[in-house]
């Protein structure tokens, strides 16, 4: 399995060269997932420049997507997506979060009906789509790996992307995946949470999850999953007093935990 790290526009205030200087000094490391948040102009113009460090560098390129925009930005994001593809000549992984409601049929309706629509305008030549588990939240019934197995086995061309955070915070448990929920991971995601159950924070080797994660894991290599689990943390909880310091930080912490499986 390849280690990446979570990039967000929180890293912008160092530069793509910059990153990939630092991505590349990692023992472990092997690349990247961008977390998009507004694909504004200034975040598109950092992703381009990126894009071409990932190339120069040889490094693996992921991004994990906004659910929430306007199908009419969704496409244009798509085909962004499918223009790097091209001049990396390398599929991309894509992820998408699940649709939420109240009520969990609704979310499944909504959720099966959305990333369908996905599928459909996306070239599945050059991006590989997948859906993440949640945990649920106050007020929202999100939808869990379980509820997402229908949706996954009715589209041939969609994928799951294993959240061991999300899964920890709801069940404490992540060796529980039916067979054709694991045949079908192309990414993984993991971070540990705080008393409080606020996830994506920072695993370090005092954490209270580390032998969990790390069981979780080793369950995954088990069962020949073969590709990238993205360290998905939140870049302020990162030790340091400064972004390149918590960069650093967060690159350590993934060489740390990668030297375990």
């Amino acid at each position: 399995m390849n280690s990446l790290i979570s990039v967000s526009k929180k890293f912008m205030d160092v530069t793509p060269r910059e990153l990939g200087e630092l991505v590349t000094c990692s023992k472990r490391v092997k690349g990247l997932e961008f977390c998009i948040s507004d694909f504004s102009l200034d975040e598109e113009k950092y992703l381009d420049d990126l894009v071409f460090e990932i190339k120069k560098r040889d490094l693996i390129f992921q991004v994990h997507a906004n659910s929430e925009f306007s199908w009419q930005d969704q496409e244009k994001f798509l085909k962004k997506l499918e223009s790097y593809a091209d001049y990396l000549d390398k599929q991309i992984v894509v992820t998408f979060h699940s649709l939420y409601d109240q009520d969990k049929e609704l979310s499944k309706i909504k959720t099966a009906n959305f990333i369908n629509k996905i599928i459909d305008i996306a070239d599945n030549d050059k991006l590989i789509i997948c859906l993440e588990n949640l945990n649920d939240i106050p007020n929202f019934d999100r939808l869990e790996k379980e509820a997402l197995t229908e949706i996954v086995l009715n589209n041939e061309k969609l994928f799951f992307t294993y959240d061991l955070g999300h899964e920890l915070i709801d069940y404490g448990n992540m060796t529980n995946l039916n067979s054709y929920m694991i045949d079908n991971i192309r990414n993984v995601h993991i971070h540990t949470h705080n008393f409080k159950g606020e996830d994506h924070y920072p695993i370090y080797k005092n954490d209270k999850n580390f032998e969990k994660l790390l069981k979780g894991l080793i369950y995954l290599v088990n069962n020949k999953y073969k590709y990238n689990v993205v360290y998905e943390y939140d870049l302020y909880l990162c030790n340091g007093d400064t972004i390149k310091d918590k960069i650093k930080d967060y690159l350590d912490s993934i060489d740390f935990m990668s030297l375990h499986y």
